[in-house]
């Protein structure tokens, strides 16, 4: 859990205890602070203009951001999906959604998905990602989600199986998952569920006719996240994707899709000591991500505009993953005088 010292934190405990992450959640190696940035002033709204360009149709006028920042602080909510949402039954760890209204809204919902696992974490959540993505003003979510079915039973059509995770409707042979486990949903009732535990935050916003609105949400992930957050966005018209250690399931059929989301909107991170990273090129390849691979080691932001970036950056400590799990923030990412590395490569991918 974030030391409410560092982070001014109101932590709201609700129907389940901290616990270790579980093997593939991000490592916590402690907390970076978030500096009050902006704070103060009565509440703010944000006026989100027009749809983005992720491929969306015009839905309407869209209605003010109305977050009350006139008791700024940092807000994290820990829960089970069983409590935002009774009908879940699986994949039932702490999850997470966190605000830090010290920090002019961005007006955009970040949904990060943690890494594949042998079974169902007991915690999904991230402080270190927490803490990076708040910062920058965002709302985030980190569900739990079905990572642990095992690709290897999905064949030849892991983005059946990846796109069941997701929308729980059955689309694969391999897995079984129902709608209240699944992602999709899940964001619902957190959203929904947030509305009432953190009104002043303004969850509701990021719902319209029920349903997640897409083009106001960021979804990204890690290494089983990151395939995950790529299919997402080949089938929602979502604002970004950022894909950290990931995509892999090469020469899978989802990679070539059309997207709903432009590849302009899509980034991916890679670790050349990988052993996963030859099939993340390849996957950026497929996926038609604009430039080259570019190296952000000693470069400078935006790596020349393009959306394949690779680091080979020493980990800290040096993990025995190649690397894998140091392109998001946590306990392997490598840091000078306590500041992130890869602190502006985030910054490129996030957009801010």
């Amino acid at each position: 859990m974030r030391p409410t010292s560092s982070l001014a934190l109101v932590a709201l405990l609700v129907g389940c205890g901290a616990s270790d992450a579980a093997p593939g959640a991000l490592p916590d190696a402690g907390t970076t602070p978030i500096s009050p940035v902006d704070a103060g002033g009565d509440a703010v709204v944000l006026d989100a203009g027009s749809l983005s360009d992720g491929g969306a149709s015009d839905a309407g006028p869209r209605r003010p951001l109305a977050v009350d920042r006139t008791d700024p602080k940092a807000t994290a909510v820990t829960f089970k999906a069983n409590v935002a949402d009774p009908a879940a039954t699986q994949s039932l760890g702490t999850q997470g959604a966190y605000l830090d209204t010290r920090v002019a809204p961005a007006g955009k919902l970040v949904v990060f998905l943690h890494g594949a696992a042998a079974a169902a974490p007991a915690n999904c959540t991230s402080t270190e990602v927490a803490n990076m993505l708040t910062a920058k003003g965002f709302h985030v979510l980190l569900p739990c989600y079905n990572s642990y079915y095992g690709v290897g039973v999905c064949g030849a059509d892991i983005g059946g199986c990846r796109r069941e995770a997701f929308e729980g409707k059955d689309l694969s042979p391999a897995v079984s998952i129902a709608p209240a486990d699944a992602i999709e949903p899940r964001i619902v009732a957190a959203l929904q569920y947030m509305m009432k535990q953190h009104p002043a935050g303004d969850w509701g916003y990021y719902l319209q006719d029920g349903q997640p609105y897409w083009p106001d949400i960021i979804i990204s992930g890690i290494s089983h996240g990151a395939s995950s957050a790529g299919l997402i966005a080949k089938i929602r018209p979502v604002d970004r994707a950022v894909m950290h250690s990931g995509p892999l399931d090469t020469d899978q059929a989802w990679l070539a899709l059309p997207s709903l989301t432009p590849p302009s909107r899509i980034y991916g991170f890679t670790h050349t000591s990988d052993v996963q990273h030859a099939g993340h090129l390849a996957a950026f390849q497929t996926m038609q991500l604009p430039g080259a691979a570019v190296s952000v080691d000693g470069a400078a932001a935006p790596y020349g505009g393009s959306h394949r970036l690779q680091t080979s950056a020493i980990p800290i400590p040096n993990t025995s993953d190649g690397g894998h799990s140091s392109t998001a923030p946590g306990g392997a990412s490598p840091k000078v005088g306590g500041a992130y590395v890869h602190a502006p490569v985030w910054a490129t991918m996030y957009g801010r």
